[in-house]
């Protein structure tokens, strides 16, 4: 991983404890507690996703879809998106992101797309808790 990546996740995190200081990004919208491998897992399956797709993102599924795969959960899914906000913002030093806006960007490459949620499986293996 590069020094400019490297410090990007550093500053996520930063940028995750000021908005989630009760750790709430890590619990599901049905109140299931969700490890950093499950959003990992997530973020890898939709990276494998946009390999797939090529230069044809699915604009419907938005960010994280991994249609039909054992890994998705609207609680994973949520988790992605805002570790997306996190890090787009941690990277143009922007008070506001929104995964589905970045998501939705004409110019949005699969490179691209598969690169985000490289950097997405990171912060959450990295900073994510534990199964117990």
């Amino acid at each position: 991983m590069t020094e400019t990546k490297q410090s990007t996740i550093d500053k996520a995190h930063d940028l995750y404890v000021q908005k989630y200081p009760d750790g709430r990004l890590w619990w599901g919208n049905a109140g299931e507690p969700l490890t950093g491998e499950q959003v990992a897992a997530h973020a890898d399956a939709a990276a494998e996703h946009a390999a797939d797709a090529g230069a044809t993102l699915s604009y419907t599924a938005g960010p994280g879809a991994v249609a039909g795969k054992a890994v998705h959960t609207d609680g994973t899914r949520y988790a992605v998106g805002a570790i997306i906000e996190l890090l787009l913002r941690a990277a143009t030093g922007a008070p506001y992101a929104d995964a589905w806006s970045w998501y939705l960007q004409d110019s949005l490459t699969a490179d691209e797309a598969r690169a985000m949620y490289a950097d997405v499986a990171v912060f959450a293996r990295r900073y994510g808790p534990e199964a117990a």
